[in-house]
């Protein structure tokens, strides 16, 4: 081959590299705007976990040069693991009572991007770019999460029938965006432009979930207090004075908010009303209210659970049992139950599980809990960011799941499976290169 050929060869190879390269940004790009789209409506982000999905399975197969960081890898299996145990667990439960594999959706929709991230890792095609950018997207999530609820706020709408999905599903999908950002925003190593853009990420997600009324993601807030806290102790928080007392002002103007939304007019934030609903349920026995509703569920659960604590009653049973509560009583006892007979499962993630699949729905359940323990665990060791980050997002979804059954939304699957997987993908092993 001549000089001449040899250097059109090189230059079509270098032009073909370029237009590569040109599209994968492309596509990082698009799957950014996506996931800060997700919080608008649920098909964009159906499409944000897709485009995840499709990213990691193509690297698998079309990335030649494998530069594994062993470390975040193994922490990456470790997730992958307890989802795939999760997804036994949940199919002997479906064998069992000969359910329809529908109900399996959401162990497939956590498993599948923890296999993409996976080999993400593996093939080391997380750059400190797209780690930004991921970041980014998280934090335009969350600010138009707040806009849209604050648009409805400001309309005179209902903004709980307004969102993306259920009211409370949502709430604590942007609460894990809260929990995302603010180890960020704390560490000392990003510049002060992108501190101060992911801190008011968190201020807008915080802000979307009081907005939302949800009050089972209100403990993102404490656990925001706490993850400063920690910070400020290690002496890692950022050490600019302006950033440092923003913060606190923050975190003083949120608690202020809710001593109003308690000692004030109205009740704006539903406190009050919970207390209320719980005091009826004691006193004359109320089931007609979010709290009441909830607490009658319960026992009934519970009498469930004890009746066949090892294989559950399968959720066909559980639908029949809540739907036929009262049955035999006169007109007025049927009348207190007249709002739980038309919900569908128990409001609570832990005693619906054991109630259709007995100990063994309980444990898909609490295994998926265990792998983000454990994950965080060992993430502790290797990026301290990235395991405040996936221990907020457990925190949440643990806490969140004793007042309602988030499993049942395909929009709060898909917003645990991304947020579980993001810590690993942006986590740095600080004795690597990288």
């Amino acid at each position: 081959m001549s000089h001449v050929e040899h250097s059109h060869s090189v230059e079509i190879s270098a032009s073909r590299l370029r237009k590569k390269n040109m599209m994968r940004t492309a596509g990082l790009c698009l799957l950014g705007i996506l996931f800060a789209l997700g919080s608008l409506h649920t098909k964009t982000l159906g499409a944000a976990w897709l485009g995840l999905c499709i990213w990691g399975f193509w690297g698998a197969f079309n990335l030649r040069d494998i530069a594994t960081n062993k470390l975040i890898s193994r922490v990456a299996f470790t997730w992958l693991t307890y989802c795939g145990i999760a997804l036994v667990l949940a199919s002997i439960c479906v064998f069992i009572w000969a359910e329809d594999g529908d109900i399996l959706n959401p162990q497939l929709r956590l498993l599948f991007p923890a296999v993409a991230a996976l080999f993400l890792i593996r093939r080391n095609s997380i750059s400190t770019p797209i780690r930004i950018g991921m970041t980014h997207a998280v934090a335009a999530a969350s600010i138009l999460g707040f806009l849209w609820s604050a648009f409805w706020v400001a309309q005179g709408a209902d903004v709980r029938a307004s969102l993306a999905s259920n009211a409370i599903p949502w709430a604590v999908a942007i609460s894990f965006n809260a929990c995302l950002l603010l180890p960020c925003a704390l560490a000392e190593d990003k510049s002060a432009a992108q501190r101060w853009f992911w801190l008011f990420g968190v201020a807008c997600a915080i802000g979307a979930v009081l907005l939302s009324q949800s009050r089972g993601a209100f403990l993102v807030i404490p656990w925001c207090g706490l993850v400063y806290a920690w910070f400020w102790h290690q002496k890692k928080y950022v050490s600019h004075t302006g950033f440092h007392r923003t913060l606190i002002g923050l975190l003083c103007a949120v608690a202020i908010l809710l001593a109003g939304a308690w000692w004030g007019p109205g009740d704006v934030l539903r406190i009050r009303q919970a207390v209320q609903n719980i005091q009826e349920f004691k006193s004359v026995e109320n089931y007609n209210s979010s709290g009441g509703a909830r607490l009658y569920l319960w026992s009934l659960a519970w009498d469930g659970i004890k009746r066949s604590p090892w294989v559950g009653i399968g959720s066909v049973e559980r639908m029949r049992l809540i739907q036929h509560a009262g049955d035999g009583g006169n007109d007025d006892e049927l009348a207190k139950l007249s709002t739980v007979r038309q919900l569908g499962h128990v409001h609570n993630q832990y005693l619906n599980a054991a109630l259709d699949g007995g100990a063994i729905g309980l444990a898909a359940l609490l295994a998926l809990l265990a792998g983000m323990a454990i994950a965080t665990r060992q993430l502790a060791r290797i990026d301290p960011v990235a395991s405040w980050q996936l221990g907020g997002v457990l925190f949440m979804h643990a806490t969140a799941s004793v007042t309602n059954v988030n499993f049942l939304h395909n929009y709060y699957v898909m917003a645990l499976s991304l947020a579980a997987v993001i810590p690993l993908l942006i986590a740095r092993n600080a004795s690597s290169s990288q």
